[in-house]
């Protein structure tokens, strides 16, 4: 699954949210982004990192983060 043009980051954190994932963008002066993500419960804890030189190309590795941890967005959203 790659990230789409014009993909609404916002969506994409909302849904995260209904999934009880624990989720940050930011972009910082450098022009850095950066996405974490933290979820599960007890011993199945996870945290994801993902820094890129663009908005698009931090979204994009965000997805396939996420999806190495069984979370893939509906659709609609990517």
């Amino acid at each position: 699954m790659l990230y789409r043009a014009g993909m609404d980051a916002i969506a994409l954190l909302d849904w995260l949210l209904e999934c009880d994932v624990d989720a940050l963008l930011r972009v910082d002066s450098q022009r850095t982004w950066t996405f974490h993500a933290s979820g599960g419960d007890g011993g199945e804890q996870w945290r994801v990192r993902v820094d890129a030189l663009s908005a698009e190309e931090c979204l994009e590795k965000s997805l396939r983060a996420l999806a190495d941890h069984g979370l893939v967005p509906p659709r609609s959203l990517v």
